[in-house]
């Protein structure tokens, strides 16, 4: 039996969209915790972001989790992609790893603005270590998002160089992340 499987393009997320997401992954992966990384952690800062900073197809996010658990339940077929939620509400969860903070500077978890709804938390980046997180991952829609959150005040340029030079927590990462940097005042430059 053939299924066929609609690909949804990126859409305005909005505030109502991160609280649906959260209650559909409580209920899909038994927690009640959730770091959400990606471009719709910016809903928790800013949720009036215009409209070009608020695109997307997911809301990337990982349970937080104790090591030793049983309750854990895979739960990707019912939020994620190709999932009935993404067939409802036109964007789906996207299950990552704590593996993709991996490279982020220190404090990143404190750091994080409460999102909280009923009573389920997500943890969202905070616009600088989202910018940095996006920053060091470099590709090309990466770059126009942190130019974008530069250009629109989110943050500014002089504290995401700064947060750069004091908080890499890699120095081997240090050349690759102003690189990008680099590349993101061009992209301001040309505005």
């Amino acid at each position: 039996m053939n299924q066929t499987v609609v690909m949804y393009s990126p859409r305005e997320l909005f505030e109502e969209d991160l609280k649906t997401a959260l209650k559909a992954a409580a209920k899909a992966y038994d927690r009640k915790r959730f770091v959400v990384v990606g471009s719709a952690s910016i809903l928790a800062s800013h949720p009036d972001a215009p409209g070009y900073l608020r695109l997307s197809a997911d809301i990337d996010m990982f349970p937080i989790r104790k090591l030793k658990t049983e309750t854990f339940k895979p739960g990707d077929d019912l939020v994620g992609q190709a999932s009935q939620f993404e067939n409802e509400h036109d964007f789906y969860v996207e299950r990552v790893g704590d593996w993709t903070m991996l490279s982020q500077p220190d404090g990143w978890l404190e750091r994080c603005v409460k999102f909280e709804v009923e009573e389920i938390t997500g943890y969202c980046l905070d616009p600088l270590d989202l910018a940095y997180n996006k920053n060091e991952a470099g590709r090309k829609k990466d770059i126009y998002f942190v130019a974008g959150m530069i250009n629109e005040a989110i943050i500014t340029r002089d504290e995401l160089e700064g947060f750069i030079k004091k908080c890499c927590p890699h120095p081997e990462l240090l050349p690759t992340v102003e690189k990008h940097f680099a590349l993101v005042c061009e992209e301001l430059d040309g505005i």
